[in-house]
């Protein structure tokens, strides 16, 4: 039974460190450009965005138009 019960929470902690690579990962999907060569646009919304690079951006679509 104590066996059945560190195996339970063994596999919990690894499911748990395997999602939480994923929660990191910024998806700019929305923001790519449709050609080459055009520019992307974003809006002017300040919600301060915290980018993978330690640098804060007005937004999560100025992230992404740096990154891409």
């Amino acid at each position: 039974m104590k066996t059945t019960g560190v195996f339970v929470l063994l596999a919990l902690a690894v499911l748990c460190l395997a999602n939480a690579d994923k929660e990191n990962e910024v998806d700019c999907s929305e923001y790519r450009r449709l050609e080459r060569g055009k520019p992307i646009y974003c809006e002017r919304l300040y919600q301060p965005f915290c980018g993978s690079d330690g640098k804060t951006y007005n937004n999560k679509c100025s992230f992404c138009k740096a990154v891409l």
